[in-house]
């Protein structure tokens, strides 16, 4: 795998954009910024809609120079599959997306996720390079939601734990496991007596964050702490 990736999706709102992955993604930071897309607030890249004229082969050439692959994603961007699982949801629920460039980073999830089955497994044993967080700030409740590896319609999600759990992760108890029924477009589609975790988590602890996009010629980097 290479050590620094660009993953693109198609998003309905936003049409083209950008995830960088990999040990050395300011490479991919600087290419992308350097081919004229824009970083929102969730860390994901954006193709502006009135911009200079790049295109996905413009995007690819500079990447090269930058020692980064670029791949197209079979799957719609998970923020638009989030956010209709959240119109599904009883309640009012906000879905934000969560970019885990470094493979470090998503061992940040572990101690947080409320779920011992195959969604805890593949968070400890799979490559997540993104998620999606759905949360519901009049019940106090977020859930995680994940594409599911190895398969191109099928997601997976669990809630939090209300605190960290010092083992990892923990068995679901009757009140944090979802029933959910899958639909034809892969989304799980909660049962009417679905119900999850009231207590809100707490913040999560700092994450290593990306930095700022590299300019110039790209050089290796040292593995990212927390801030």
């Amino acid at each position: 795998m290479a050590e620094a990736q660009i993953v693109l999706s198609h998003s309905r709102e936003s049409g083209i954009v950008a995830i960088a992955t990999g040990e050395q993604y300011p490479w991919a930071h600087t290419a992308l910024a350097e081919s004229g897309f824009q970083r929102d607030d969730d860390g994901v890249w954006h193709l502006p809609a009135h911009g200079a004229g790049t295109t996905v082969v413009d995007l690819v050439r500079c990447a090269k120079r930058h020692r980064t692959s670029v791949h197209t994603s079979s799957r719609r961007f998970i923020g638009d599959a989030a956010r209709d699982l959240a119109r599904l949801l009883p309640g009012q629920w906000h879905a934000s997306v969560e970019i885990y460039s470094h493979p470090a980073w998503q061992e940040d999830l572990a101690p947080w996720i409320w779920d011992s089955g195959e969604l805890g497994r593949a968070v400890q044993s799979e490559r997540i390079p993104y998620a999606a967080l759905l949360t519901d700030a009049t019940q106090g409740t977020t859930l995680l939601f994940i594409e599911r590896p190895g398969r191109q319609l099928d997601y997976l999600v669990c809630a939090f734990s209300p605190e960290g759990l010092e083992g990892g992760t923990a068995i679901p108890t009757p009140r944090a496991a979802s029933s959910c029924r899958r639909s034809p477009d892969g989304l799980p589609r909660p049962s009417p007596t679905d119900t999850f975790p009231p207590t809100s988590r707490p913040s999560m602890p700092a994450r290593r964050r990306p930095s700022p996009p590299c300019s110039g010629t790209s050089a290796p980097s040292t593995t990212p702490g927390r801030p």
